[in-house]
């Protein structure tokens, strides 16, 4: 028992003579009295270096006749570098950039980036990956990858100062194929394929500014071809039908399609563009094979660069001074658009009844119909078309419209 005792002795000895020096370096290892000293030093070393009353001729720099001490001129000169360290450190970040498999990434607003060429990463503000890519002259010029922040590809191609220019892919936000083609100062321009949100092609052909513009072909939506022509500011030309045989309409026009035929003419409905053409005999020709003579419309607006023209006051917009205007009786072509387009959902009131001797699926032959049945008729005349918006009444919106050539329909 006195051995055990005298071994406790000993081991309290130790640890007391141990503990102390223990607890120093436990201390002087610890980030609290690390931080504590440093921001003492600093502040010690600005409190000396801010302590600017001058004690000898010595302690002045002459400045343009000024005196001026060489204490205070120091700090300054501190100050400043250390504010711009700060600022090209913390703000910017513009001296470091991450090397991952060989590409460097950098910030977005790096000025470093200004004189980096090839292939990098650009971060956003928020942190995520915005693009990787070619850079040069201090834009994204070159192929590459824009991405949102939630990760998905938002374009995919060629760029030119920071805008999409040359061939590439546009993806909406879910990650669908938008647009695949040529691209000119981020818009769509030259020749590509546009796809709806759901995956399907809508159209393929020329584009302007964004816009479908010259040849092109148009989709339904699951993809089949159903019409191919000529588009302008975003919307068919429905006029290029016109003065067209009858016979050259399939090779046109490839969608589904109801015919009504009546005595002396016929109106074939192309269910899939929202038009419809009166054919009749064409008296000069050979072969009496019919022609086009007029289009109607199924719209109740008017497409014109982007716009949708409802009212009667944005016609004149358009169009200037109408040639005509007032109460007019309807035709057959106009007794049937009537009567689909009051069949809709909508407040138009007016309809022409129109009497079948034989009804089919996708063909109809018409007996007769109200010819008592008039409309209010606003004409405009527009490099060598006319063009009749039908509406309800005096100055009201139109239900639909019609277009044939002003000069009776000769080519």
């Amino acid at each position: 028992m006195g051995g055990d005792n005298l071994f406790r002795v000993l081991i309290a000895t130790a640890k007391a003579k141990v503990t102390p020096f223990v607890t120093k370096v436990k201390l002087w290892t610890s980030w609290n009295f690390i931080r504590t000293r440093l921001i003492s030093s600093i502040r010690d070393f600005f409190i000396s270096l801010l302590d600017v009353k001058p004690r000898h001729k010595k302690d002045y720099y002459e400045v343009f006749g000024w005196l001026v001490s060489k204490r205070l001129a120091v700090a300054v000169v501190v100050a400043v570098g250390v504010f711009s360290l700060y600022y090209l450190f913390s703000v910017q970040s513009v001296l470091f950039s991450v090397e991952t498999e060989g590409i460097k990434t950098y910030s977005y607003n790096s000025l470093m980036l200004r004189f980096t060429k090839g292939k990098v990463r650009i971060r956003g503000a928020s942190g995520y990956l915005a693009y990787e890519g070619e850079v040069a002259d201090g834009s994204v010029t070159g192929y590459g990858t824009l991405y949102n922040p939630d990760g998905v590809v938002v374009y995919q191609g060629s760029f030119d100062r920071n805008k999409y220019q040359g061939k590439g892919t546009r993806y909406y936000d879910d990650g669908t194929m938008m647009y695949v083609g040529d691209f000119h100062q981020n818009l769509f321009d030259g020749n590509g394929k546009l796809y709806r949100p759901n995956g399907s092609l809508e159209y393929e052909g020329e584009f302007s500014r964004g816009q479908k513009e010259g040849q092109g072909k148009l989709y339904d939506s699951g993809s089949n071809l159903i019409y191919t022509g000529g588009f302008g500011q975003d919307e068919l030309l429905y006029s290029d039908l016109l003065g067209k045989k009858i016979s050259e309409i399939p090779s046109i026009y490839e969608g589904r399609r109801t015919l009504y035929e009546g005595s002396r003419d016929f109106v074939v409905v192309l269910e899939d563009i929202q038009a419809m053409y009166l054919g009749k005999e064409e008296e000069n020709t050979l072969d009496g094979e019919r022609v086009v003579e007029r289009v109607i419309v199924l719209k109740d607006f008017f497409g014109s660069g982007g716009h949708a023209l409802t009212a009667i006051e944005e016609l004149r917009s358009f169009f200037g001074e109408e040639d005509y205007e007032g109460n007019s009786q309807v035709n057959l072509p106009e007794a049937v658009a009537l009567n689909r387009m009051t069949s809709a959902e909508g407040s138009f009131r007016k309809k022409a009844e129109i009497e079948l001797s034989a009804e089919f699926d996708d063909y109809y032959l018409v007996e007769g119909f109200d010819e008592t049945c008039t409309v209010y008729l606003y004409s405009f005349h527009k490099e060598n078309l006319i063009y009749h918006f039908i509406c309800q009444d005096k100055e009201d919106t139109f239900l639909f419209y019609s277009i044939e050539k002003a000069d009776g329909g000769d080519e």
